[in-house]
């Protein structure tokens, strides 16, 4: 499989003169959703899973299982193929040293709902042992939006939802962290993640970033419609923004093929 970034080129251009992330979708879309769909069927079930639930039923067949995890209404397709492909865009380019890489969507009680706290949490952890200084969180705030948008932006809802990450979700998302590796009988990862539950008095680096996929075709009005303030008000939120074309057919096709894989 061809890494996810390798579909993307940045547009330095328009990186430097609007003070953003511009990665321009330069693949071909059938060879793309082709690429994402085993990714995409892993952030919903593992192998190792799958192989269990054939198994062990009389019933359910391997692509029964599968299709009982993913969303069904397109609002909520988009919100995942967000939360998706940012996961593997960081934890395969922008975030590659992190080494607790938590799939919160496999987590969800209903296919249909937002998954807890940030739609990304990722965990670099120096020593496994022990607390370090360099010890690092990431987080990324995912919008997607694929029809028309008028007086508004995605860049905007995604850095709010960041700046909500800083101050807030971050630190609740820990604790869920630690619950569900618990549930998972996952207890070297939760004792792991714990370590991120004091940043006062054990701090650690934290990177929070946003991220907007969008319809190529707007790309230029969620620029033209971002909340400046809001961006200079944070200055330390990288912002991204991909703009692809015909995303919504993209996406659409990539939940069609999950089920198959």
């Amino acid at each position: 499989m061809a890494s996810i970034i390798s579909y993307f080129a940045k547009n330095v251009a328009l990186s430097t003169s609007e003070g953003l992330e511009v990665y321009e979708f330069t693949g071909n879309a059938v060879a793309f959703v082709q690429d994402c769909v085993q990714r995409f069927r892993e952030a919903y079930i593992s192998d190792e899973m799958l192989s269990r639930i054939v198994a062990k039923s009389q019933k359910a067949t391997r692509k029964d299982a599968i299709e009982r995890r993913l969303p069904k209404q397109t609002k909520n397709k988009a919100g995942d193929f967000g939360e998706i492909l940012s996961y593997y865009l960081w934890t395969e380019t922008f975030a590659s040293d992190a080494n607790i890489c938590p799939i919160k969507i496999r987590w969800k009680e209903n296919p249909d709902m937002p998954s807890h706290g940030v739609d990304v949490i990722l965990l670099k952890k120096v020593d496994k042992d022990k607390a370090s200084q360099d010890d690092k969180i990431y987080t990324i705030e995912s919008k997607v939006w694929s029809t028309p948008m008028k007086g508004h932006s995605s860049l905007t809802d995604a850095l709010d939802g960041a700046v909500k990450d800083k101050t807030e979700r971050a630190a609740k998302t820990i604790p869920y962290l630690v619950t569900q590796y618990e549930r998972d009988e996952e207890f070297d990862l939760a004792d792991q993640v714990q370590r991120f539950g004091d940043p006062v008095n054990v701090p650690y680096i934290k990177e929070h970033y946003a991220i907007a996929i969008v319809e190529s075709s707007q790309a230029n009005i969620h620029i033209e419609n971002f909340d400046k303030d809001l961006q200079a008000a944070n200055p330390n939120i990288p912002v991204y923004l991909l703009p692809i074309a015909d995303l919504k057919n993209i996406y659409n096709n990539l939940f069609l093929n999950i089920p198959n894989n």
